[in-house]
């Protein structure tokens, strides 16, 4: 495995979140003037990229292009997300503050249902690093770890470097029919909800620390 640029805090970021969505091999944070900031690419079990960097920096200034023009169209009003589903591959793309675009390149068969959470995550982690302000209701969902008792409900939960017990409230309802959820309390006597998707990928609503 060969970067062709400088890793930042972001690769990190957007390597989990290529993880956390089923389908997806790779994902670009893009200026306002298409350049890659940074990126993250799935390998292969021989260490391999999945697809060359290059290919998804061309991607993402393409994208990046095409963002700033529809958000020149006033009939539009503020754009938030693209979801283009091609024969060959699709793309999620988001639109950033300052002009920032994420763009996630996923396998053309590849579903658009457990990438929600993944992508707020994903936003609100960057915009963390970065210093953004978010838009009202944006960068809600948080990528947590959660371990589980024997009937699969949730008692301990790591957040980055916090981690504590849980006393489960009562399930959540609402869900898509692969999920679970769970409203819990912590130790310190504050709640928040936790999701389940599928593949184990665990998110909380609330921040702990």
């Amino acid at each position: 495995m060969i970067r062709d640029q400088e890793a930042s805090a972001f690769s990190t970021i957007l390597a989990d979140f290529v993880r956390r969505v089923p389908g997806a091999f790779a994902a670009a944070l893009i200026d306002g003037i298409g350049e890659c900031v940074d990126y993250a690419i799935a390998e292969q079990r021989s260490g391999q990229y999945v697809v060359e960097p290059f290919d998804v920096k061309v991607a993402g200034a393409h994208w990046g292009i095409a963002v700033a023009e529809i958000a020149l169209q006033q009939a539009v009003g503020t754009l938030d997300t693209i979801i283009c589903r091609g024969q060959a591959r699709s793309f999620i793309v988001r639109a950033l503050p300052e002009g920032y675009v994420i763009v996630v390149m996923l396998k053309k068969r590849a579903g658009f249902v457990s990438f929600v959470r993944a992508l707020d995550a994903c936003e609100r982690a960057m915009a963390q690093e970065a210093s953004w302000k978010l838009p009202r209701g944006r960068g809600i969902w948080i990528a947590v770890d959660v371990e589980t008792d024997e009937r699969a409900r949730p008692v301990w939960l790591s957040m980055g470097a916090l981690s504590c017990s849980l006393e489960v409230l009562g399930a959540l309802t609402k869900l898509h029919r692969r999920e679970r959820g769970w409203r819990v309390r912590l130790p310190s006597g504050g709640e928040l909800n936790l999701v389940r998707e599928v593949g184990n990928r665990w998110y909380a609503d609330e921040n702990i620390g």
